[in-house]
């Protein structure tokens, strides 16, 4: 019996072992979106989706339509942003938002920000081999630079 039980615990694990996912550890929704597939006729198929609060959504790497070169190492740039008021945007590098570049297997977190900051929430990005590529801090996300403008404002 504890060997089936190891058994299943190590296929969970294993589950997302080659695959990119996006983590939502925060307490508000977050949009997710591939950038343009540089193969038309898959871009209605890409990685978008609308995360909950708590969740994740994940890309096995082998798959063309959300990471279209198809390997463990292939950068695919994704636009993250923490929907609600005031909206937040993430970025990976610093400067990038709403970009962040993750490899074909590594992983995006967004969570709340540990540290006294007028940046509520940071992204931590870590590589197809598990290398964290943004620090014990994190890169804080920063709220848009192309706001809206409020109705009748100009």
């Amino acid at each position: 019996m504890m060997r089936i039980l190891a058994a299943l615990i190590g296929l969970a694990a294993a589950q997302h072992a080659h695959a990119y996912c996006v983590y939502n550890d925060t307490d508000r929704e977050l949009s997710v979106v591939q950038e343009k597939h540089p193969d038309s006729m898959r871009d209605e198929r890409k990685f978008r989706r609308v995360l909950a609060p708590k969740s994740q959504a994940c890309c096995e790497f082998h798959k063309l339509d959300c990471n279209p070169e198809g390997r463990q190492n292939a950068v695919v740039n994704l636009e993250v942003r923490i929907l609600g008021e005031p909206p937040w945007v993430c970025g990976y590098p610093s400067g990038a938002e709403p970009n962040v570049k993750v490899t074909g297997a590594g992983t995006i977190r967004i969570l709340p920000n540990s540290r006294k900051s007028a940046f509520p929430y940071v992204v931590r990005v870590r590589t197809h081999d598990r290398k964290d590529l943004t620090g014990p801090r994190g890169v804080p996300c920063t709220e848009p630079k192309d706001k809206p403008q409020p109705k009748g404002k100009k």
